[in-house]
């Protein structure tokens, strides 16, 4: 079965809605918080708030997704709600349903993902022709490397010092690094770098890029960017300070020789020179006690939850004994029935029948999947179907309940498409000839 099929345009924009919502609360937690949890527990645990919107993405997917992984088949869909709709052609008029608002925005919003998609790979793509081999390893990168066991590849980039995401991460150096920079900040950037890899912030980069074009429209975007990067950086340098205890004030000299304006798509720099001042400042405040870390643990782990919680939680789905999974307490109804328009072609053609659908009925009463039943004898007409999808899609129904709560049920509708008796024109009386 499908997970998505005509009807699926209603799940998808019921998923839509929920991950906007999700994603915004989530942002907007995050944003607020980072602050006083980086002054509680530190940069690291600021950057791990920022785990917080793809879960909630995520567990709004997961919500969306469940109740159409049904087992079942068709032929053990049960008749929960015995609606019939009668569509008599009266009208030859326009056979097209109305474009709701609805489907404009998400038409609108598909369509900027996938520009947003196509901008990113072309970005990525193009900093990728520019990259060129490096013609040796410096002997500050030998030394350095001699105890990894995965040596990241190096590439020669003006805009370095740089981590690039690959399928293995690229390690962007300048032509004239070796000439820019003494042994210690050499040491300095590509320690840095290191950390930037044992962080996995490559993939967290391509996450958040894949989330940027997901809600391209998000006002709070090029803030939470920009944040994100931040935050990213701080959890990079207090991780450097913890492992290889470098003095503060030598590695700000780094950052400030180090620090360039260019911005690489899916890369982490060394410095950026908007970040300089915070980044500067935070050095010397690194360092939390067990209690603090442990409360910001803590309080990040209660979000998750809570964006967990918060998520529309899907019901088991309840069908028809044959599928062996029990029937819900009541049977479905309608409160919204659009009537399906007669095709003007299936009324030219005087063509009629009855086209039974099976329709997964969500814990909210929108339809999450339909699909035409095939039943025993002759079938109807394909333009009779699609009126019938095309109506059944905004069909809203009271869900069905078990223990007192919504549950996603599946129902079949029969409906009937049928034509007034066509009526001869009368007589007229014959011509009779004056006498």
């Amino acid at each position: 079965m499908p997970i998505l099929d005509f009807g699926g345009f209603a799940a998808l924009v019921t998923w839509a809605l929920n991950a906007l919502g999700g994603f915004t609360l989530a942002l907007l937690a995050v944003l607020l918080l980072r602050r006083p949890l980086r002054w509680l527990s530190g940069p690291r645990a600021a950057y791990a708030l920022w785990l917080l919107p793809p879960a909630a993405v995520l567990v709004t997917l997961w919500a969306a997704l469940a109740p159409l992984a049904s087992p079942l088949r068709w032929h053990g869909v049960g008749v929960n709600a015995g609606a019939l709709v009668i569509a008599r052609g009266v009208s030859i008029g326009s056979a097209s349903a109305p474009i709701s608002a609805g489907a404009v925005l998400l038409s609108l919003w598909l369509v900027g993902c996938a520009l947003a998609l196509v901008v990113l790979a072309l970005r990525y793509l193009a900093l990728r022709r520019e990259l060129m081999p490096a013609p040796a390893e410096p002997r500050a990168v030998q030394t350095l490397l001699r105890d990894i066991a995965r040596k990241p590849r190096i590439r020669v980039h003006a805009a370095g010092p740089a981590l690039l995401w690959a399928p293995r991460p690229l390690l962007l150096l300048p032509a004239d690094f070796t000439r820019r920079y003494s042994r210690a900040q050499q040491a300095h950037i590509l320690r840095h770098e290191l950390c930037h890899r044992a962080q996995g912030d490559a993939w967290w980069n391509l996450l958040a890029a894949l989330l940027g074009a997901l809600f391209w429209m998000h006002p709070l975007l090029p803030w939470a960017r920009r944040c994100f990067l931040l935050d990213q950086e701080l959890s990079c340098d207090a991780l450097l300070l913890q492992r290889h205890r470098a003095a503060p004030r030598a590695y700000a000299d780094t950052l400030l020789l180090a620090a360039t304006g260019a911005v690489l798509p899916l890369a982490s720099g060394v410095a950026h020179p908007h970040q300089l001042k915070e980044r500067i400042a935070m050095l010397a405040q690194t360092r939390r006690s067990l209690p603090r870390r442990a409360v910001g643990a803590a309080l990040i782990l209660v979000l998750l939850s809570g964006a967990v919680l918060a998520a529309p939680s899907p019901a088991p789905v309840a069908a028809h004994t044959v599928a062996g999974m029990n029937p819900p307490t009541q049977d479905i109804k309608f409160n919204k029935v659009l009537p399906p328009r007669y095709p003007i072609t299936a009324v030219k053609a005087h063509e009629q029948g009855t086209v039974y659908l099976a329709v997964l009925v969500g814990t909210r009463g929108m339809p999450l999947s339909i699909k035409q039943v095939h039943e025993p004898g002759p079938q109807p007409a394909q333009s009779l179907v699609n009126a019938s999808l095309l109506a059944a899609a905004q069909w809203r129904f009271n869900p069905a309940t078990r223990d007192g709560k919504p549950i996603a049920s599946w129902i079949k509708v029969p409906v009937m498409f049928k034509l007034p008796p066509s009526k001869a024109p009368a007589s007229k009386p014959a011509h009779k000839p004056p006498a």
